[in-house]
């Protein structure tokens, strides 16, 4: 069986993304910031060099299918919702600022990134790593061989780069999950994950077509 090609992209940026406020499974809508983002990713993904893509998907958070309705119409195929793509949910912390709740926690002894770390109303580390994995190991198996486009969270890229890297969740990840980045990867169908091109944004130096034409 072939391997499955993921586009895997990060949603635009929000008003809480610049303000580092924990989102969550909070809907929290794109930013004007943010929709041009995906207008840039747009252009780029129309492109001489861009695949065929066989299917869109997204999380079912508007942030993220927003992001791909603006960057995949010309493609014209139906965007995806699937609640299995959304972010960590992070229970009673989702809406706090992130700087002042780390150091709060820290003060407390609990520790987010710790993957046993329970989460009251959420999901631990680990469980959400989990949920992941097998939401991407099940779309490779839907979608043999084929090349598909996925927007999600920065922390769903971030349980994709450890597991196509073959990295441990307690590995410390030194660089940011840009908005609107994209990251590639493989799954076989064995389930073996093969990492690509990663954190990919020099689509985001080009200005929007709309934009160019409103200046």
């Amino acid at each position: 069986m072939n391997p499955t090609h993921f586009w895997l992209i990060r949603h635009g940026e929000t008003e809480w993304n610049a303000g580092r406020r924990l989102q969550g499974w909070l809907d929290i809508p794109l930013s004007e910031t943010g929709r041009r983002q995906a207008r840039q990713l747009a252009q780029h993904l129309q492109g001489p060099d861009m695949p065929t893509f066989q299917a869109v998907l997204s999380s079912d958070l508007s942030r993220a299918a927003e992001t791909a309705q603006l960057a995949t119409a010309h493609l014209g195929l139906p965007v995806i919702t699937l609640e299995q793509l959304r972010e960590r949910n992070y229970g009673i912390y989702q809406g706090l600022d992130w700087t002042a709740l780390t150091e709060g926690l820290a003060a407390q002894g609990v520790n987010l990134r710790d993957p046993a770390q329970l989460v009251q109303d959420g999901e631990s580390f680990q469980q959400f790593a989990d949920r992941i994995t097998a939401a991407f190991e099940a779309l490779a198996r839907e979608y043999p061989g084929q090349n598909l486009l996925v927007f999600a969270h920065g922390g769903v890229v971030d349980i994709a780069w450890r597991k196509a890297a073959g990295l441990e969740l307690t590995v410390k990840r030194e660089d940011p999950i840009l908005n609107a980045s994209i990251n590639v990867f493989d799954i076989s169908g064995e389930g073996e994950w093969r990492i690509g091109a990663w954190n990919q944004v020099g689509h985001l130096d080009t200005p929007a077509l709309d934009d160019v034409m409103h200046t």
